[in-house]
């Protein structure tokens, strides 16, 4: 059981949210079928051809969309009028846009954060919710991306890449650091996405962007979120995604950071249970450095009635090795008798 074919969307277009931001959004599978949104990672990654695949095109009419200032989404790289609230308004401006009264709520990583979010805010529109490799967006996961004794002791070598030289940040002063480092960023966003536009060879241009912290935030996460990854792997990997994807995502990522996702301390727990009319799936893996299934098991313990599958698989993204496990998760919640 693998992924399903490559599969074109069958309707997209745009959505003006009103505060200066316009959607892309995309619709693909069976017109009609078991509505789901798909929230993807980052923030600040966009949609891809890939995560069209994830679900079954015979039985779900899947909606996808490039999030606020990343992706195909306009203005790229805007960071104003741009936090999971905003967020959460858009997805339902999705929903009746549709002409759904209800859909099936998945998203990964990040996603999964907004899955959860959104679902709290709004379960009269929520049919479902099916996450993986979840992240509750607490200072404990930030400091344990960032900070010793967390994956940095794992990945020292990615860890002083990353830093470049720089301090390693305490727990206490993630929030300087991540401030500190959104800074950073837009000024180089503001010195030299113009002059990697002007470059033909994206190749030359990602090149370009390598000795800045706009590369090292995004090459650092790429570094982890594999057990058996390499650097050259991994400079191939941001290679074929481009100078624009690296940038949107580390810069829009950095400014959630710097203000905790926008989310209240421990709030996606302690609102858990407005899900507790809602079938919630929940798929793990074991060996998820980037978010450790510590989370997933914290949203089980918060949701009782949901279903844990945790998966032994080696790294964060969806690959072949967890997809069987989210398939039969979507394919209960698509029939919930």
């Amino acid at each position: 059981m693998t992924i399903f074919p490559d599969i074109k969307p069958y309707d997209s277009g745009r959505l003006a949210t009103g505060d200066g931001h316009e959607l892309y959004w995309e619709r693909c599978g069976k017109p009609g079928g078991i509505p789901l949104v798909w929230l993807h990672g980052g923030p600040g990654s966009g949609c891809t051809a890939a995560h069209r695949r994830f679900f079954d095109p015979e039985r779900f009419d899947v909606l996808l969309f490039d999030q606020r200032g990343c992706g195909r989404s306009t203005p790229k790289f805007s960071l104003e009028n741009n936090s999971t609230a905003h967020l959460i308004s858009d997805i339902e401006r999705l929903r009746e846009m549709c002409g759904v009264e209800r859909w099936i709520v998945a998203g990964a990583s990040w996603g999964s954060t907004l899955a959860l979010a959104y679902a709290e805010a709004h379960p009269e529109a929520v049919s479902g919710v099916l996450v993986t490799a979840v992240f509750l967006s607490t200072d404990e996961e930030l400091a344990w991306w960032h900070c010793y004794p967390g994956a940095p002791s794992l990945f020292p070598d990615a860890f002083e890449t990353f830093l470049h030289g720089g301090a390693a940040p305490e727990a206490s002063g993630l929030p300087a650091f991540f401030e500190h480092s959104l800074g950073e960023m837009q000024a180089e966003i503001g010195r030299g996405m113009e002059m990697l536009k002007s470059l033909e060879d994206p190749t030359a241009a990602l090149e370009s962007l390598r000795r800045s912290l706009l590369y090292r935030w995004t090459e650092y996460e790429e570094r982890i979120s594999w057990l058996n990854t390499t650097p050259d792997g991994v400079r191939e990997s941001l290679a074929a995604r481009g100078a624009e994807f690296v940038a949107c995502h580390s810069l829009i990522e950095a400014h959630y950071f710097a203000n905790r996702c926008f989310l209240e301390a421990d709030q996606l727990v302690r609102e858990a249970g407005r899900l507790d009319a809602i079938p919630v799936e929940i798929v793990q893996s074991r060996y998820d450095v980037v978010c450790p299934p510590q989370a997933a098991m914290r949203l089980k313990a918060a949701c009782p009635h949901a279903r844990l599958s945790l998966v032994t698989h080696n790294g964060h993204a969806m690959t072949d090795a967890v997809h069987p496990a989210f398939q039969t998760a979507a394919s209960r919640l698509a029939d919930p008798a």
